[in-house]
């Protein structure tokens, strides 16, 4: 894509320009100014003005600039990146980790603290099973459009060569790579490195490193040991001993983890747990009936059942994805709710 080239603000957009010019206390005419375009430009973008061709896309990467916010705050990703689309190997598995989505903000408020802060890095996301770090891995793809590779154990997608061959295709095909169709890990990146337009970074998603058949030796997919700048990997595992780590990295490369399991983020993994349980109550389209009968049938209070339900859950969405259904269905009918599993194991 060209800097010149032209693009749209979309609905959402709109809306979050208005609300960070105010709250920057600018006027429409003092962030024009900092923003060294015109006036008409950002009623454009707000869409106070007709914009039938669009607005040019240096344009729109000056504005968030000013305001702290990303080009896809107000563009629609599909619109400012369009030549990458979601790969198709796996299309289905994000919709479906994405489709009852909610919760995890400030695992995602980690990841953009860690963009903003370090040139480049690895960041990765540690957890047990059903922690949700799949779906929040899909749901970061799905709304960056973001270059991205899922592990799965068994469907056997899970080796280096498969991982290289399918992150290969997505950079060559969306930043329009020469000569490319052999290059290893390494030198793609340094080459979209110097495609990379200003003020946009590249972000690898790779969820599942835990699920990797691969000999030891090297580092897990190969990942590489030195990153060209505004290159960055958002990861997935499971815990695992240190030997089995498998992540080396030169002196200067940032690493950073975001351990689900660890005490700190206890209460915000309870309080998205609550709402996850609050979303099948109120907007599970194949759910909700079911489940509020179910609750009424119990003779207990909405907040009683989806504190218990959080605390029997013990902090995992795997559990909910079971046991919630399995209410709905007639499964548990004849129990109380003391009597539902306790944790994902039973």
């Amino acid at each position: 894509m060209l800097q010149s080239d032209k693009v749209q603000s979309s609905e959402e957009g709109k809306c979050n320009l208005k609300r960070a010019y105010e709250e920057a206390k600018l006027t429409q005419d003092s962030l024009a100014h900092k923003a060294k375009v015109s006036v008409d430009t950002v009623k454009r973008l707000l869409g106070t003005k007709p914009c039938p061709n669009g607005v040019e896309r240096w344009a729109v990467i000056n504005i968030t600039k000013e305001l702290g916010l990303k080009p896809t705050d107000i563009v629609a990703p599909k619109d400012w990146y369009p030549q990458q689309q979601l790969p198709e190997e796996f299309e289905a598995l994000i919709g479906e980790k994405t489709r009852s989505f909610c919760g995890r903000q400030f695992v995602f408020d980690a990841f953009e603290q860690f963009l903003e802060k370090q040139p480049k890095g690895y960041f990765t996301v540690v957890g047990e099973a059903g922690m949700g770090k799949s779906a929040l891995a899909a749901k970061y793809v799905s709304e960056h459009y973001a270059i991205c590779y899922f592990n799965v154990l068994a469907e056997r997608r899970n080796r280096p060569e498969l991982f290289l061959e399918s992150i290969r295709g997505q950079l060559i095909r969306r930043y329009q790579l020469q000569g490319a169709e052999k290059a290893n890990l390494a030198t793609l990146l340094e080459k979209v490195s110097q495609k990379l337009p200003f003020g946009e970074r590249l972000v690898i998603v790779v969820d599942a490193l835990d699920e990797v058949e691969q000999e030891l030796g090297e580092n897990l997919l190969h990942l590489p040991v030195v990153l060209p700048d505004r290159v960055y990997f958002l990861l997935t595992r499971r815990p695992y001993s240190l030997d089995k780590k498998r992540l080396t990295v030169s002196p200067g490369i940032p690493v950073e983890e975001l351990d689900l399991t660890t005490p700190e983020y206890e209460g915000s993994n309870y309080a998205d747990v609550k709402a996850y349980i609050h979303l099948m109550l109120d907007r599970d389209l194949t759910h909700q009936a079911s489940l509020r009968k179910w609750v009424e049938a119990h003779n207990l209070q909405e907040e009683e059942f989806v504190e218990q339900v959080s605390a029997k859950s013990e902090n995992n969405f795997m559990y909910l994805r079971y046991v919630l259904p399995a209410i709905a269905e007639g499964i548990y009918d004849d129990l109380t709710l003391k009597q539902l599993p306790q944790g994902l194991q039973e």
